[in-house]
């Protein structure tokens, strides 16, 4: 597994998630006459690449469970370095293999491509066009008719919300789209192998708890006996409050029991029974005897719909439950803020310690995790990889 933590350059000012990004990023003024881009692309799965000013990947993700099945492929372990017309190529190549995308003449809700992106919309439009180029001639190849369209540009507005999921102590109000593009980068690189999207979700929680811990612990150590002791009495209330979450999200998201894996894992079911389904449906050889009827085809798609349903369902109402749980971590973040107040120890005053502090605590941070959720990090990419060898194999039969 990579070890490939890099740390960002960051201070936490003193509130519950905020924060001021200082040093880590070059002069917007100083960058290529081309800019970097954020680019998705949709099929069903959803994937997202970040690219560098020369129009190659520098990090990836999966925005849906279902792009997990894509970026796990073999074929994207070495996606850094590639043109965004190579990764576009992988994309609809995983899809066509794994019964994303279907043979033969379009039909009404298969094979709709949507390709999004950010920056200079000229500049954009030129690059959605050589990668359009690109899967076309792919698809020609393999008989698969596909409908390709730029969807809607994606803003800095876009950028600053996905930063605000996955890094949401940057204040991004203050930054410069190169830098908000740059940021997302790292915190995707951080999370590349995590297979999951509530594993995911779970890291930059774990994240955002850590360097907050890391300012409380800067600020601590200017406090007098007096200030300390008062600070270290409502530190345990706090960080039962936080051990109090990690338990709880791993009970409804994360371990393999949990009611959220569970319709997961019987929604992968369904839905690679469906692919199957639909790929022999498709066809459409004569030679073939397709013991499937179109009616018997919809009923499947109808249930892969309700137990897709399911699953995002349970995984709001988990994260409802957790939102109730945050009220307490930041109910008791408050209380040592006004111990700091009263004992007049202000983040401001400590910006450069606290940035040190949280730089030191980041690639521990990241080790710590990586070593505790070793075998959910494992069993993520296993089920994902299963669905994909069986789903290829059923192609390959076609």
């Amino acid at each position: 597994m990579k070890k490939m933590m890099t740390t960002l350059c960051m201070v936490l000012a003193l509130g519950m998630g905020a924060g001021v990004l200082t040093g880590c990023f070059n002069n917007p003024t100083e960058a290529k006459a081309e800019e970097q881009k954020v680019m998705n692309i949709s099929l069903n799965p959803q994937v997202e690449f970040v690219l560098d000013t020369d129009d190659t990947v520098i990090s990836v993700n999966a925005l849906n469970e279902e792009g997990n099945l894509i970026i796990s492929a073999e074929a994207f372990e070495n996606i850094e370095g590639k043109t965004a017309e190579e990764a576009a190529k992988l994309f609809v190549e995983v899809s066509k293999e794994t019964g994303y995308l279907v043979q033969g003449s379009l039909a009404a809700g298969n094979n709709q491509i949507n390709i999004s992106l950010s920056g200079d919309a000229e500049k954009a439009e030129e690059l959605y066009n050589e990668m359009k180029a690109k899967m076309t001639e792919y698809l020609n190849s393999v008989d698969v008719t596909a409908k390709i369209e730029q969807a809607t540009a994606i803003t800095e507005a876009k950028i600053k919300a996905l930063l605000a999921e996955c890094e949401p102590y940057l204040e991004t109000a203050k930054m410069e789209y190169k830098e908000l593009v740059e940021a997302l980068a790292q915190s995707r690189k951080e999370t590349a192998e995590f297979y999951s999207q509530e594993l995911k979700n779970a890291y930059y929680e774990a994240k955002e708890i850590a360097m907050q811990m890391a300012e409380l612990e800067t600020l601590r150590s200017h406090l007098g006996i007096l200030g300390q002791g008062a600070f270290d009495a409502l530190t345990v209330t706090y960080e039962m409050a936080v051990e109090t979450i990690e338990t709880t999200r791993m009970n409804l998201l994360v371990n393999e029991d949990s009611l959220y894996q569970r319709a997961l894992a019987y929604f992968r079911e369904l839905k690679t029974e469906y692919l199957k389904a639909r790929n022999e449906f498709s066809i459409g050889d004569a030679t073939i005897v397709v013991e499937i009827t179109e009616e018997e085809l919809a009923e499947m798609k109808a249930k892969v719909e309700e137990a897709e349903a399911k699953f995002i369902q349970a995984a709001a109402d988990a994260n409802a439950t957790l939102d109730s749980l945050k009220l307490k971590v930041t109910e008791g973040y408050n209380k040592l803020v006004e111990v700091l107040t009263k004992y007049s120890v202000a983040a401001d005053n400590y910006l450069t310690e606290i940035s040190a502090t949280q730089k030191a605590k980041q690639e521990e941070f990241f080790q710590n995790f990586e070593e505790k959720y070793a075998q959910i990090i494992e069993d993520a990419k296993k089920q994902w990889t299963d669905m994909e060898t069986e789903l290829e194999g059923e192609a390959e039969q076609a």
